[in-house]
């Protein structure tokens, strides 16, 4: 059984939780994003179909739950290489509060948010369908078209630090 910190709103560790327990109560629990990047385009990342939690959305090119003990840097390196097979330098953008409700469950995360370099290849696994290639633009006018086709917590996150992404990329 998966289980995973659970905190207060200034990221302290008040108890654990199993990962289900977790989103079945609306606990607050830590989780990364990671825009990664190939300094021209924004990778984006289309989850599969079989995810529990919004299928088939566009959202960061790597983000999961940390674990039990984790920090948000420990939990970041962990998905990138269990999402996509690599490694690379991770840079710290912010922590954030992020909120949403799906099926009428209502779920809670302090998201540490990152940001990364890599042009190389990778290899998607099973949580993954696709990964495209856009600019920051390109992402911005999307949302403002159609928001629905992403999560709603890439939309928070990228709206929260789409300037320092055009800072990194462009």
């Amino acid at each position: 059984m998966e289980m995973v910190d659970i905190v207060d709103e200034d990221d302290n560790v008040i108890g654990q939780a199993s990962r289900e327990e977790k989103i079945e109560k609306g606990l607050l629990s830590r989780n990364v994003a990671i825009f990664l990047h190939d300094g021209t385009h924004l990778l984006i990342a289309k989850r599969a179909a079989s995810k529990s939690s919004f299928p088939n959305r566009l959202d960061a090119a790597v983000c999961g739950m940390a674990m039990a003990g984790e920090t948000h840097e420990e939990a970041a390196l962990r998905e990138l290489k269990e999402e996509l097979g690599i490694e690379c330098e991770l840079t710290f953008l912010d922590k954030v509060y992020n909120e949403f409700t799906e099926k009428s469950v209502t779920q809670r995360y302090l998201t540490g948010v990152f940001a990364g370099f890599h042009d190389g290849a990778f290899t998607l696994n099973e949580e993954l369908s696709e990964m495209k290639k856009m600019l920051v633009d390109e992402v911005e006018e999307l949302i403002e078209q159609d928001p629905e086709q992403f999560t709603p917590g890439f939309v928070h996150d990228f709206q929260q630090r789409k300037e320092q992404l055009k800072g990194l990329i462009q």
